[in-house]
C-alpha cells in the first residue's frame, strides 16, 4: 500500500553530507505559517481559559457573550457584605442554546439582568429577578471577526422589546493580544444606546496573564458616556485554584469626566465539585464619591455551577 506523501513534491532537498540529515530540519514557507497560527492559538487559548475561570463581572454573568461557542449554561449565587449594610444576595442565570440545522447559525438566549439590583433576602432573590430571552444570529465567525444580531424582549411589566448588533475584532502585536468590541442597541424603554470596549492582554506565562481594559457606555436619552477603566493579574494556579488581583475606577461625563468609584481587590476561586461547580470568594476596597472617598470594606462569595456541551 502506498504511504501519503508528507511534504509538498516541489521542495528542493539541500544536499547534506552523510548523517547530517536526522540534525536538520527544512523551514518552508507552510512551517512558518503553522508557527503563526500557533502563536495566535496560544494568545487566544489562554485569554479565553482565564475567561472561563473568572467571570468578567462578579455581578453579571454573561453566558451569552458573542465567543460563547456551543450550547452552554451557568447559574450562580452571590452574597455581597459592605462594613455598615445589611447583607446582599443576588441570583444569575446565563443560558446559550445552539439551535439544530440551523448550520451554527442561530442560538436561543435567556439570561438574568438587574446586576446592580440586589435584594435582602436570599430567597427572594430569584423570583424577583427580572430576566430576557432572545433569538441570535450569527452573521459572521471567524478568525478575524465575530459579528451578531439579537432581537428578543426583557420580561418585566410592561415587557420591554429590545434589539442589539455586537460585534468583535482581535487584534496581535507581538505577544500582545488586543481587542476591541462594539454594541448598538436598542430597547424600548431605554431607547438607543451604545457600548464600547477596549481590551489588552499579555500572558506573562502559560498560566499568568496581565489584562488591561476599558468601557464607554452610551445612553442617547442621557446624553453622556458611563465609563470604567480597570486592570488585573489573573493566576491559575493548577486546574483547582486560581486568583486575581484586580483594580477598577468607574466614572462618567454627565458634568466632564469624573470618577465616583474606586475598588480593588483580590479573587480566590476553587473548583468544589467535578469540573462544573465553583466556589469563590472576593476581599475588596471600595471608595466612593457618595461616602466622601472613605474606604470600605467589601466581601462577596459565590457559588456557581457551569454545563457545557
Amino acid at each position: 500500500m502506498q504511504q501519503p506523501r508528507l511534504y509538498p513534491p516541489d521542495i528542493q532537498w539541500p544536499v547534506l553530507p552523510e548523517g547530517e540529515m536526522a540534525r536538520q530540519t527544512v523551514v518552508t514557507d507552510d512551517m512558518a505559517e503553522r508557527s503563526r497560527r500557533w502563536l495566535v492559538r496560544h494568545l487566544d487559548s489562554i485569554s479565553g481559559g482565564i475567561d472561563t475561570f473568572f467571570v468578567d463581572k462578579f455581578f453579571n454573568e454573561d453566558v451569552t457573550d458573542i465567543d460563547s461557542v456551543g450550547s452552554q449554561a451557568r447559574f450562580s449565587f452571590f452574597t455581597r457584605r459592605e462594613l455598615g449594610k445589611p447583607v446582599d444576595y443576588k441570583f444569575g442565570v446565563g443560558i446559550n442554546i445552539e439551535l439544530p440545522h440551523t448550520n451554527e447559525r442561530l442560538n436561543l438566549l435567556l439570561q438574568s439582568e438587574d446586576e446592580d439590583v440586589r435584594e435582602s433576602d436570599p430567597f427572594e432573590s430569584p423570583e424577583n429577578a427580572t430576566y430576557s430571552s432572545a433569538l441570535r444570529f450569527i452573521i459572521n465567525e471567524s478568525e478575524r471577526w465575530i459579528a451578531t444580531a439579537d432581537a428578543g424582549i426583557r420580561w418585566g411589566i410592561p415587557p420591554d422589546p429590545f434589539v442589539r448588533f455586537r460585534a468583535r475584532r482581535p487584534f496581535y502585536f507581538d505577544y500582545w493580544n488586543f481587542r476591541i468590541s462594539q454594541e448598538f442597541n436598542y430597547y424600548t424603554t431605554d431607547g438607543y444606546g451604545s457600548e464600547t470596549g477596549f481590551r489588552f492582554d499579555l500572558p506573562l506565562s502559560i498560566r499568568k496573564l496581565l489584562r488591561l481594559e476599558t468601557d464607554a457606555e452610551y445612553l442617547l436619552n442621557n446624553d453622556y458616556f458611563k465609563l470604567t477603566y480597570g486592570g488585573g493579574l489573573y493566576h491559575e494556579i493548577n486546574h483547582i485554584y486560581a486568583y486575581a488581583l484586580l483594580a477598577q475606577a468607574r466614572g462618567d461625563t454627565e458634568a466632564g469626566i469624573e470618577f465616583r468609584e474606586y475598588e480593588a481587590g483580590v479573587r480566590l476561586r476553587r473548583r468544589v465539585y467535578k469540573d462544573w461547580m465553583f466556589a469563590e470568594v472576593q476581599p475588596m476596597y471600595v471608595w466612593t464619591e457618595e461616602n466622601d472617598w472613605e474606604p470600605r470594606p467589601v466581601v462577596m462569595f459565590l457559588i456557581q455551577a457551569e454545563f457545557y456541551q
